[in-house]
């Protein structure tokens, strides 16, 4: 997607639907008008976000990587927060909560100071 904004982002998920469905994903939701449109998945029980030109993400991402890489703690407690942090209904940037992402900062913050 060499184009900006929700308009070619919608274009590019319509024409990779039918690769999805293909792949078994099954699309939860479309959020096409955000800042950062996503398709919200599920594939094998598990939940995946979609997203075009979204640099930031692909850095947090190699953030979360690295920390995870010097210590497996990072991820453990990381997937623990995030998961009860979405049972509680306390998880969603969408819905004015903090992102997952914030969760898992927080309990690298948390393994930081504490050990």
């Amino acid at each position: 997607n060499g184009g900006q904004g929700w308009e070619s982002s919608e274009e590019d998920f319509r024409k990779l639907a039918p690769v999805l469905e293909a792949a078994q994903f099954h699309v939860e939701e479309a959020i096409l008008h955000a800042r950062v449109p996503i398709l919200r998945l599920r594939h094998q029980g598990k939940e995946v976000d979609l997203s075009f030109n979204n640099k930031k993400a692909l850095q947090n991402t190699r953030l979360l990587k690295a920390y995870s890489t010097l210590d497996p703690k990072v991820s453990q407690l990381g997937i623990a927060v995030k998961l009860w942090a979405k049972k509680q209904e306390l998880c969603g940037a969408s819905t004015g909560h903090l992102s997952s992402y914030a969760f898992t900062l927080m309990a690298i913050y948390f393994l930081q100071v504490k050990y």
